[in-house]
This record gives structure tokens, sequence and C-alpha cells, in this order.
């Protein structure tokens, strides 16, 4: 039996918010299209780090529009290659007590250093979307 690979499950494009935004506005942004984290960038639009709704829940007591995302977010944001197995990920989401991987594709082409192969994040595998795999 063939092995199910991250690519065949993940979600597919990344939805992102500013590390510099508040958390009311990553609130906003995750209530809107009804899902638990997003990926974090910074202003150069690099991944930085995830929020989830578990971060979130520690600062509710907080007044949320002074509250920046970079205070709570988990950093760095876990990554890991489309190819992988679907096993290997959730080993790493166990082993890191974290629900969603940032996934990125394969060697697209040199850094911008020039010195290797680079990577692009194309999607995020969640704890759902392993959910949904198991139906």
């Amino acid at each position: 039996m063939k092995e199910i690979r991250v690519k065949d499950v993940m979600t597919r494009g990344i939805l992102t918010v500013q590390e510099k935004a508040t958390v009311r506005e990553a609130i906003t942004v995750m209530a809107d299209c009804s899902i638990s984290g997003l990926a974090v960038t910074s202003s150069s639009d690099s991944i930085v780090g995830i929020l989830s709704q578990t971060d979130i829940i520690r600062v509710l007591d907080e007044d949320l529009d002074r509250v920046k995302v970079e205070d709570i977010m988990t950093s760095p944001a876990v990554t890991i290659s489309q190819q992988e197995s679907l096993r290997r990920a959730c080993q790493i989401m166990k082993e890191r007590h974290i629900h969603r991987l940032v996934v990125q594709t394969e060697n697209v082409g040199l850094s911008s250093n020039g010195e290797g192969p680079t990577s692009l994040p194309c999607g995020i595998l969640s704890i759902s979307d392993v959910m949904e795999q198991l139906r």
C-alpha cells in the first residue's frame, strides 16, 4: 500500500497575519475564514511563526487591540516537506506538542545569497486535515 504524503492531505495556500498586527485583527481573520490558526509573517513576508487559538486564549483577559501577534505567537514555525509522509508529520506534531505545520515545496531555486536551494511555503497541515483523512 502506498504511503500517504503530506501533499495529499494538506490545505493548499496559506492565510497569514503580519507579526505587528493586533490580536483582535488576527481573531477577525480567523473567524471570517473559520480557521483555528494563521501563519505569521514579518514585514519582508517571511513566515516567522504560527498563531493559534490556544495562543489567543492565553491573553483573553488583556486588551486585544493592544496585544501584538508577535508577542503571543509560537515561533519559529515548524516546517515539513510536502513530500514527507503523513506518518512523519503526525510524529513531529506529537513530539513538539503542536497542531499545525507549514508545508514547503521542494527546492524551487537558489536562495537569495545564491548558496543553495530554497523552498517556499505552499500550505498548512493541521490536525484537522489529519482527522479528515482518517474518516
